[in-house]
Formats: structure tokens, C-alpha cells, sequence
């Protein structure tokens, strides 16, 4: 069964890979366009985002999904990081829209938002790392893939 999953999992895969590397160009571009024409564009959704992280978690979980992204040791390390940048625009790109939309509140405190929403997720990521740091020994490693 896992085979046949497998088939539709790794295709999938490599289309994330490659969105999780665009999205910070994309949504960088769109707080640019923003800020400088004040008109909203179209939000970027946090469901595939959440879609992404789904099937990165996968891969990090899973010895048989996750055996070819392992050969690159950084890929799920930087496709983490990857995501919650991502993350972090799209929440300040959320307030930025929100302003250029319904004029709720002024552009410079959309701008502040922005920047702690971007600084709050980057707070917490940090305190992730310091946690569970990147860098383990090989039998840490084996026990975190066999939880």
C-alpha cells in the first residue's frame, strides 16, 4: 500500500520542494507591490502551507518517504526553515493586505505589524532550534526517525 502511495507522494514532493524555494521571492515581490501601489493582491493561503508542511513532516517521519531527501542532509533542515519564513511573510503579508484593502488601520502601523508578525515567528523558530538543535549525533538521529 505504501508503494502506491509512494507513487503520488514523491511527485507531490518535488513540486513543494520547489514552491517552499519560490515562495519568499513571491511573497517579498508582493509586500513590495503593496506597499508601493497600496492595492491588495490575492493572499496566499495558509491551507498550502499547511499542505507543504504535511508532507515535509512526512518525509521527516517516515524512514521508507523519507530515504531520498535524506541523502541531501540539508534539504529538510533548510525546506523547514524554508516554510516558516514563509510562514512569517505571509502573516505580515496578511496585515500589509489587510490595510491596502479595507484601510483599517494606517500604513505604518500595517508595517509594524508586518514586521513583528515576521520577528515573532522568527523568535519562535529560534527558540525551536535552541531546543531541538539541527546538529545531532547519529544515534539521536536513529531514536527521533524510529518516534
Amino acid at each position: 500500500m505504501k508503494w502506491v502511495f509512494a507513487i503520488f507522494y514523491h511527485p507531490m514532493m518535488v513540486l513543494f520542494i520547489l514552491l517552499i524555494f519560490l515562495q519568499p521571492f513571491i511573497f517579498f515581490s508582493d509586500l513590495k507591490q503593496i506597499l508601493t501601489q497600496e492595492v491588495p493582491t490575492s493572499p496566499f493561503t495558509f491551507s498550502l502551507m499547511g499542505l507543504e508542511a504535511l508532507w515535509v513532516y512526512i518525509a521527516m517521519k517516515s524512514q521508507f518517504f523519507g530515504k531520498p531527501y535524506r541523502k541531501l542532509t540539508i534539504l529538510l533542515p533548510l525546506l523547514q526553515m524554508f516554510l516558516y519564513t514563509c510562514i512569517a511573510l505571509n502573516a505580515g503579508l496578511f496585515f500589509v493586505n489587510k490595510w491596502a484593502d479595507q484601510g483599517s488601520y494606517s500604513k505604518g502601523l500595517a508595517i509594524v505589524l508586518a514586521i513583528l508578525a515576521i520577528l515573532v515567528v522568527r523568535l519562535l523558530m529560534s527558540i525551536l532550534y535552541w531546543k531541538y538543535p539541527l546538529v545531532q549525533s547519529f544515534n539521536e538521529t536513529e531514536k527521533a526517525i524510529r518516534r
